[in-house]
């Protein structure tokens, strides 16, 4: 296949560039930069055909091709559809090689004539080259033939894919992965720096290029956890935004590492210390992103992870652990090597200045990083010590990170006030109180409607703090430069952050109903009642909801199905977003239990015939038929919609109360009004095939529902099982995630501006 051979062609050109790059540096000779260049250029041209001839692969149904079959299908929205790129292993990781030689593209432009550009890109072009060394190993231009040779015919081509994991069918989907993997290559670039600098011998200059890059990791691979927070959030029912699950922390701790150097190296540029510390946490960076791969795609978190790949086949598990430590090795062997020529310089601040305030902040950065990844490698550590996987519990990661987060929060804020070098204790305690004060205050209160532990009684007091102290100095900044304000604005979304997590942690309010179909239950302060569930597209069933509060009702539909991808039952939850809180239901399933008939009045209703009941009109519209109303009972039964339309003033809505045929056995099932007000059990159906218009209903119309007492016969009834919960100030995390956004774009144009040298000296 022609998208294998331009694959193929692509590293012949990422060697090309490696081979000039390097002796472009070796040699001190500008004449192989030429090919250097046209070599990397060749490598991401290369792989943007690769990606386009892929996408038009999945647009255009091309089963015939393994992956394509595998992640797509034709019942995928087009969205969804151009999403499947990037669903499984193969396509993934071409992406991730895409959008890290886009990256370096700009990389290339930023180092050029800078005094840089061989060293810096020549270890970034091994990146981008392993990445492509993975697709010629993974290769998503395989034909199913050639995946499963001996079980298919060459050219059988399959009518239709096995779909996307309906976990995955979300339009985050569309977003989330291809701004993780603009993480992933900015942390490449972080990478290519530490090392650079290494080649090069340039201990002291090299973090002041490297700043805005770093920043920019921080910022893309920061927005791709988040927003990955709130799918899990917004669609997997898990009732919250993390839940600590070890493909999640593996991309959290990179970025921790990322966060920690960022702030060293501003201490750095100032006083010139911190020089290994700094090589070594931008070496670490890259280093551990490929860790996070390795545990996402080698399928060893599978027994223990929501959301990991399967396994990979043991030629990418192996190629996967040789990255690591062939990037790993490499760094940090250089890095030993060039010990003794790193300057050593003396600390000259004291323990007042904002230096030793970053030195601490980062600290416990990187020991919130460490206990994280101890606990997300637990199952890899037990099954190779004890024999067996096992997890740790969520409680670890709470009980390891919350101290150190206590003080990432109180030195945000501490920092900020602190100058450099030195700071006399009379200024340091004037520039504080007003915040102490302010976070004391707030404090007390939230304790007094419910704040308990002292851990969460000190990080909220730390909160506030690093909240009104650089609010205090993002005013003061901005009337004087407003373009040093990033540093504050970033700050105050931390302190927004941290609010958000301990509100949505400490005064979540849950509970676990049962709803009969059409009785009211009041819970969290709303009354609940199960209206009926309706297709939803898709195979999918939505159950309808209403809420009512002080006098006004809101519809809920959280949907739930029964998936045939992985025979699992799927469940999205609905959620209704207020200013200080959100509603959040998530649906756990749907039984069954037996009631008493209820007493009405039985009519006869012929098609087409508006027949009267009280102040309503019923019309009997006809069968529904539709296949997906299958979904929700067995392959033995045949489920039939009887379609009304009714009438009240004014206004009309379609009921369809239905008829599940169980091999000649007929069951009933009731259907109600929006408002509860009108119950519809069928009695009897005649329909007429060879004159559908002469088809009739018996039913049974009760008014109020199934609340009336009766001595009629039994029958069952829809009882939805529900968790209800509210998420109070959850729109802090939202909104702290984009003002840390803002303040980080603030600070990456800034340093990216002074990184501009006046000439090469000035970059060593």
């Amino acid at each position: 296949m022609i998208g294998s051979i331009i694959i193929k062609i692509a590293f012949l050109g990422i060697i090309v560039s490696l081979g000039a790059y390097y002796l472009s540096f070796r040699n001190q000779n500008q004449k192989f930069l030429p090919y250097a260049r046209a070599g990397y250029h060749t490598a991401v041209v290369g792989l943007m055909i690769a990606s386009a001839i892929l996408m038009y692969l999945i647009l255009t149904h091309q089963f015939q091709y393994t992956y394509v079959w595998s992640y797509s299908s034709t019942t995928l929205p087009t969205g969804l559809l151009a999403a499947s790129f990037w669903a499984g292993q193969e396509g993934s990781f071409l992406l991730w090689a895409l959008l890290a030689g886009l990256v370096g593209v700009f990389l290339m432009s930023y180092a050029t004539n800078k005094g840089y550009e061989g060293q810096l890109m020549f270890v970034y072009s091994l990146i981008v080259g392993v990445l492509l060394l993975m697709l010629i190993v993974k290769d998503p231009f395989l034909r199913v033939w050639q995946s499963f040779p001996g079980q298919v015919e060459a050219g059988f081509i399959p009518p239709d894919g096995r779909g996307m994991n309906p976990l995955l069918q979300n339009y985050w989907m569309v977003i989330h992965p291809p701004i993780l993997f603009v993480g992933f290559a900015a942390m490449g670039a972080t990478y290519a720096f530490a090392v650079a600098a290494l080649l090069k011998k340039d201990y002291t200059h090299w973090v002041r290029p490297a700043t805005p890059w770093f920043a920019f990791g921080v910022l893309s691979l920061g927005l791709g956890i988040m927003l990955g927070g709130y799918w899990a959030y917004e669609t997997l029912g898990w009732g919250g935004y993390w839940a600590w699950d070890p493909v999640e922390n593996s991309s959290l701790v990179p970025w921790l590492i990322g966060l920690a150097a960022l702030h060293t190296m501003l201490a750095q540029r100032r006083s010139g210390a911190f020089v290994r510390t700094n090589l070594i946490l931008g070496i670490l960076t890259f280093v551990l992103v490929l860790y996070s791969t390795f545990l996402t795609r080698s399928g060893v978190l599978g027994a223990t992870s929501v959301h990991s790949f399967v396994e990979p086949g043991w030629m990418a598990y192996i190629l996967l652990l040789s990255f690591i430590i062939f990037f790993g090795g490499f760094g940090l062997l250089l890095l030993f090597v060039r010990m003794r020529e790193m300057p050593s310089v003396p600390i000259e601040y004291n323990y007042m200045s904002k230096e030793f305030a970053l030195f601490l902040g980062s600290a416990s950065l990187i020991f919130i990083a460490l206990f994280t990844i101890v606990g997300t490698s637990s199952p890899i550590i037990t099954n190779l010590i004890k024999g067996q996987v096992s997890a740790v519990d969520i409680s670890f990661y709470e009980q390891t990170t919350t101290p150190f987060g206590i003080a990432v929060a109180f030195l945000a804020g501490f920092a900020q006030i602190l100058w450099w070098k030195s700071s006399k204790t009379r200024n340091i305690l004037k520039n504080m109180l007003p915040a102490l004060i302010i976070a004391a205050i707030a404090t007390g209160i939230m304790i007094v409607v419910g704040l308990s532990t002292i851990m969460m009684i000190l990080l909220t007091f730390a909160a506030w703090f690093v909240l009104v102290v650089n609010i205090q100095m993002a005013f003061k900044i901005g009337r004087g430069n407003p373009r040093f304000i990033g540093g504050a604005v970033a700050h105050i979304g931390v302190g927004l952050l941290f609010l958000g997590f301990i509100t949505t942690a400490m005064y979540d309010r849950q509970q676990t109903i049962q709803l009969v179909q059409g009785e009211p239950v009041e819970a969290l302060g709303y009354t609940l009642t199960y209206t009926g569930y309706s297709p939803a597209g898709h195979e999918r069933w939505a159950f309808n909801v209403t809420a009512e509060r002080n006098g006004r009702t809101i519809n809920l539909a959280p949907v739930m199905y029964q998936s045939d991808f992985n025979n699992s039952l799927i469940r999205n939850p609905d959620i209704v977003n207020r200013l200080t809180f959100d509603f959040y239901l998530a649906p756990l399933g749907l039984d069954t239990k037996e009631v008493e008939g209820v007493a009405g009045s039985t009519h006869t209703l012929n098609r087409g015939i508006a027949k009267t009941f009280e102040d309503y009109s019923i019309t009997f519209v006809g069968f529904d038929m539709d296949a997906d109303r299958h979904m929700m009972g067995s392959s033995n039964e045949m489920v039939i919609g009887v379609m009304l339309d009714v009438t009240h003033d004014g206004s009309t809505e379609r009921v369809i109360p239905e008829v599940v045929n169980r091999a000649g056995e007929m069951d009933f099932r009731p259907a109600m009004t929006s408002d509860a007000a009108l119950q519809f059990n069928i009695q009897s159906i005649r329909p007429d095939q060879e004159n559908p218009d002469r088809s009739s209903v018996r039913v049974e119309i009760v008014k109020g529902g199934t609340t009336l007492t009766s001595s009629g016969p039994a029958r069952t009834q829809d009882v939805l099982v529900v968790e209800a919960s509210i998420q109070p100030f959850i729109n802090l995390v939202w909104l702290g995630t984009i003002v840390t956004i803002i303040g980080l774009i603030i600070t990456i144009v800034r340093r990216a501006r002074e990184a501009r040298p006046r000439d090469q000296e000035s970059w060593g």
